[in-house]
C-alpha cells in the first residue's frame, strides 16, 4: 500500500484526498457521533440543529468537545495519513513532519502570528462590514450566530480543568489537524499542481477559510492560512506552523479565560486606532517573514525530490 498511487498526477492525488477525506469524515464521524451519543446521552437528532442545543444541559459541553476530537480523527488525521501512506513512500517526509533546520523559526513562526493579532482583527472587523445579498446575510449571520454560541459556551466555563480542556480540544487539536490536512497534503499537493509555492499557498488558504463555512471571518481566516502556508513553506518543516497555530490559539483562549469581557460583542476598539494598529502590524509581519525568506534554503527540488518523474528546481 505505501506509495501505490505515488506515480498519479498531483491533480488527481488532489481529488483523491477530498473524497477519502470526505468519505472519513462520513463514515468515522457518523460511528464516532454514535458512539458519543450512547456516552454522553445526548441524542443524536437534538444535535441535528445547533440553534437549539441547551448549553446548560449535562453532558452538552462534554458532547461538544468529543464531536471536536472526531472531527480532528475523521477529517484530519485519517484521511491525511492514508494519502500521506498512498503518495509516498516516507508520511512523514512527505508531511512535512521533521525538525526545521534552524530553531529559531519557531521563534518567528510564534512571533509572526502574535504580531499579527491586530492586523487579523483589523481585517475581522473590515469582512464583518461587508454587504452581500439579504438571502445570503440572513442565512450566514445565521451560521455565524450559532458558531459564536457554541465558542462562547466553551470559553465561558470558568474553571482550570475547562481552560486545559479548551487548549487541548480547540487549540490543540485544531493546530495538528488542520495543519496535517491543509498544509502537509493539500499544500503540497497545491504547489506541485501550480508549479509555485504562492500560489498553493494562496489556494490551501482559500481552502483552509472556506471550510470554517464561516463567512464573516473569512479574510482573516484567510491571512492566517497564508501566513501559515508561508510558514511551513519557508522553513521546511510543518512543526513550525503547528506550533505557531497552537501558540496563536491559546493566546486567545487564555486571554479570554482571564477577560471575559472579550466574549461580549460590544467589545470593540475604535475602528481608527484598529486600522493603524493593523498597519503597524503588517509592517512588522512583514519584515519578520523577510528575515524567514532570507534564511531559508528551501527549493521546489528538495521538497518534491521523492516524487516520480524529473524535477526541475524553481526560482522561489
Amino acid at each position: 500500500m505505501r506509495g501505490l498511487l505515488k506515480a498519479k498526477s498531483a491533480g488527481n492525488q488532489f481529488l483523491l484526498l477530498i473524497s477519502i477525506a470526505l468519505v472519513s469524515f462520513f463514515l468515522l464521524g457518523l460511528l464516532g457521533t454514535v458512539i458519543l451519543s450512547a456516552i454522553t446521552g445526548i441524542n443524536i437528532t437534538e444535535m441535528g440543529d445547533s440553534s437549539k442545543w441547551d448549553y446548560s444541559k449535562p453532558g452538552m459541553i462534554t458532547f461538544i468537545r468529543g464531536m471536536q476530537v472526531i472531527q480532528f480523527v475523521s477529517l484530519f488525521l485519517v484521511p491525511t495519513f492514508i494519502c500521506a501512506r498512498l503518495f509516498s513512500t516516507d508520511s512523514k517526509k512527505y508531511l512535512g513532519l521533521k525538525k526545521p533546520a534552524n530553531g529559531f523559526y519557531y521563534l518567528a513562526g510564534i512571533a509572526i502570528m502574535i504580531v499579527a493579532l491586530p492586523l487579523v482583527s483589523w481585517l475581522g472587523e473590515l469582512n464583518r462590514n461587508f454587504s452581500f445579498p439579504a438571502s445570503w446575510e440572513e442565512w450566514m449571520k445565521g451560521g455565524e450566530e450559532e458558531a459564536a454560541r457554541t465558542v462562547k459556551a466553551l470559553l465561558s466555563k470558568r474553571t482550570v480543568q475547562d481552560l486545559i480542556l479548551n487548549i487541548i480540544c480547540i487549540a490543540g487539536l485544531a493546530a495538528v489537524g488542520e495543519e496535517l490536512l491543509f498544509r502537509g497534503a493539500a499544500q503540497r499537493l497545491l504547489i506541485k499542481i501550480f508549479k509555485n509555492h504562492w500560489a498553493g499557498i494562496i489556494v490551501a488558504a482559500f481552502l483552509f477559510s472556506a471550510m470554517h463555512m464561516q463567512f464573516y471571518g473569512f479574510l482573516p481566516r484567510f491571512l492566517l492560512g497564508i501566513l501559515l502556508g508561508a510558514l511551513y513553506w519557508y522553513s521546511g518543516s510543518l512543526w513550525v506552523a503547528i506550533a505557531a497555530h497552537f501558540i496563536y490559539d491559546a493566546v486567545l483562549i487564555v486571554a479570554t479565560y482571564f477577560n471575559p469581557e472579550m466574549l461580549n460583542d460590544e467589545n470593540v476598539v475604535q475602528t481608527n486606532n484598529l486600522a493603524l494598529a493593523g498597519s503597524v502590524s503588517f509592517v512588522l509581519v512583514v519584515l519578520l517573514f523577510e528575515w524567514v525568506r532570507r534564511k531559508s534554503t528551501i527549493t521546489y527540488s528538495e521538497i518534491y525530490a521523492e516524487d516520480d518523474g524529473p524535477l526541475k528546481d524553481h526560482p522561489f
